[in-house]
């Protein structure tokens, strides 16, 4: 048996065990039934011991669901959220005071080197 052959027999082996039909055993028939029986049987236990997906909770609902439920916690404990014009206004603020803080320090320094 070639390999498309028998390719081609998997997948609608494969196609029938996704829909739940009953099995036939048709294919057995075939030259190299011991080697197609077996593949055949790994298929089904692979197929029995898989779980199905319910869609019920795909990825995106269950991250708004996350989402939704962060930001209600947040809201009762009183968060605020971050407000960039404001932490700009304190950086602009402290960036100042440093500046002058390192003018004056100069400037003192200049005086005491000045008066030697």
């Amino acid at each position: 048996m070639n390999k498309k052959q028998l390719k081609e027999i998997l997948a609608a082996h494969a196609d029938r065990l996704v829909k739940d039909e009953t099995e036939s055993d048709a294919y057995l028939d075939l030259a190299d039934a011991e080697e197609l029986a077996l593949l055949l049987g790994v298929a089904e236990q692979v197929k029995s011991t898989l779980q199905p997906v319910s869609p019920a909770r795909t990825f995106e609902t269950e991250l708004k669901r996350q989402l939704l439920t962060t930001a209600h916690l947040r809201r009762a404990e009183g968060y605020t959220p971050p407000n960039p014009s404001r932490d700009l206004l304190i950086l602009a603020a402290i960036l100042g005071f440093l500046i002058s803080l390192i003018g004056m320090l100069l400037a003192r320094r200049l005086r005491s080197q000045a008066s030697y």
